[in-house]
């Protein structure tokens, strides 16, 4: 196992299980702003875009690994150009979403032994996006980690 799936299989399920109709995916820039000049052609909103993130590794000493990861994502929601009331909609809409990700990343934290979480990590940045549909939504950053020990189980084998 490498991080990014290690970082995908946890976050993955959790943001389809928030958005269940939109798509999910990990995508860089460049990737995220095709597949939403493709939605003309298939319906991809909510969409939430995970960027692969950037981590550092933890040990605490007693060979127990962790990974802290600086997760960014985005979650787009359609609106009408020029249309305040559904541009607002959509911003709300995302904002929900995003907000639902970050409590049930907390709810996990307090739940499992496997994720830590800090609110105070978070932070929601409105956004929007014109390709060819109008998008409002949320850049969030936060951080999370996640423990590793299948990550480095190799690191016991050498």
């Amino acid at each position: 196992m490498i991080t990014r799936e290690l970082y995908w299989n946890y976050f993955q399920p959790l943001a389809t299980a928030i958005a269940p109709e939109g798509l999910v995916l990990m995508a860089e820039a460049d990737r995220m702003e095709r597949l939403l000049t493709a939605s003309v052609n298939k319906k991809i909103y909510p969409a939430v875009f995970s960027m692969r993130p950037a981590y550092k590794v933890i040990d605490n000493g007693a060979e127990q690994f962790a990974l802290r990861f600086s997760v960014i994502f985005y979650v787009f929601c359609k609106s009408k150009a020029g249309d305040e009331a559904s541009q607002e909609a959509a911003f709300d809409q995302a904002e929900e979403i995003a907000l639902a990700i970050i409590k049930q990343l907390r709810r996990d934290h307090l739940e499992t032994v496997d994720v830590d979480f800090d609110y105070n990590s978070a932070a929601l940045e409105p956004v929007t996006l014109m390709t060819l549909d109008a998008t409002q939504g949320y850049e969030v950053k936060l951080q999370l980690v996640l423990a590793a020990n299948e990550v480095f189980r190799n690191y016991f084998d050498e």
